[in-house]
């Protein structure tokens, strides 16, 4: 669905905002528990020693992939194994696989929609913005977690990690949502908690508001640059409310 027509309905500062892409874990969904679980079951198989909270916590957002790969390294390093990129390729196929089961058989009860999520997304709706998800995680656990809960039905599509052969921090995923939504990048607004988030809506023209509560790589995120960082996307909502023509 397009809206190439829309009239300005909210502003960020002095820019019109006509729609809203959100990014998904750490943004939306506290998913750190399932991700927990699904490497959990992944090194066991394996029978390498485990990882920790902290650990993932910092690697998040990078999609699966580089997640895996990195959590792999680290344990083949803490069990005395080889563990430059060769060995960790030849280990990478088995590793995604465990990943994969071991994140399915998580399930989705684990997963908690962050304070403010849902009467935020319901104050964007409020305000005529069409809003689509923009995550580097693979469509096959996006998909359903968006669906377990309850989220899917107010944003109008998602974009995940391999929706397209480049991901986030490149602009490329945010510049073909905002080409679906038919809106100019200038006016959209990327919601997200990371620096890999607003690398991406830099450089695809977008504003970018950040949240404090999500993971970014292990570093506080006020020392990122924004357009505005917020306690919840309540919070957003609230703000672009304020700022709306009556």
């Amino acid at each position: 669905m397009s809206h190439p027509h829309r009239s300005a309905r909210a502003h960020l500062g002095a820019r019109p905002i006509h729609a809203v892409l959100l990014d998904l874990d750490g943004t939306l969904i506290d998913t750190l528990d399932e991700f927990e679980l699904a490497l959990g079951h992944m090194l066991r198989s394996l029978q390498l020693p485990p990882t920790t909270r902290a650990t993932i916590a910092r690697t998040i957002g990078k999609g699966s992939e580089h997640l895996v790969r990195s959590i792999l390294a680290q344990a083949l390093a803490q069990a005395g194994l080889p563990h430059d990129e060769q060995a960790v390729a030849q280990r990478f196929d088995e590793a995604m696989r465990l990943y994969f089961i071991g994140y399915d058989s998580a399930g989705h009860e684990h997963a908690k929609v962050y304070p403010g999520v849902r009467e935020g997304l319901q104050g964007l709706q409020a305000l005529g913005l069409p809003m689509a998800v923009v995550t580097n995680k693979p469509m096959r656990l996006a998909r359903p977690l968006l669906d377990a809960t309850g989220l899917a039905g107010q944003i109008e599509f998602l974009y995940a990690g391999d929706s397209f052969a480049r991901r986030k921090p490149d602009p490329y995923p945010l510049l073909q949502a905002c080409e679906r939504l038919g809106q100019a990048p200038q006016q959209v607004l990327m919601i997200g908690d990371s620096a890999n988030d607003a690398a991406a809506a830099r450089a695809a023209g977008c504003a970018i508001a950040l949240l404090r509560y999500g993971f970014n790589h292990g570093e506080p995120i006020e020392q990122v640059a924004a357009d505005g960082h917020f306690d919840s996307i309540a919070q957003i909502a609230a703000q672009l409310a304020a700022a709306s023509p009556a």
